[in-house]
């Protein structure tokens, strides 16, 4: 299951965001890098809320079994600019 696809809705609401792994962490990995798609405006499909205007541009994760982060980039080849030291899954 895709991190960005974890149902975390509760009781409370829907939480802000989600927790981003440093890069740091993932430096040197081959990860895989998706455009997160946001179901009822600015929520992702496992109920997380990411806030946002259209000018914040998409939602990007990058992830493998060691973990995850998000950043906003307009298009793939950005977000690939926005994770330095990592390596991607075509």
């Amino acid at each position: 299951m895709k991190p960005f696809e974890v149902n975390v809705s509760s009781k409370y609401g829907a939480p802000m965001g989600r927790h981003s792994a440093p890069l740091a962490d993932l430096a040197g990995q081959k990860v895989r890098l998706q455009r997160v798609r946001f179901v009822s405006g600015d929520y992702d499909q496992g109920g997380a809320y990411w806030g946002g205007a259209p000018e914040a541009g998409p939602l990007y994760c990058a992830w493998n079994e060691n973990g995850a982060a998000y950043r906003r980039a307009r298009s793939r080849d950005e977000a690939k600019q926005k994770f330095p030291g990592l390596y991607f899954y075509r």
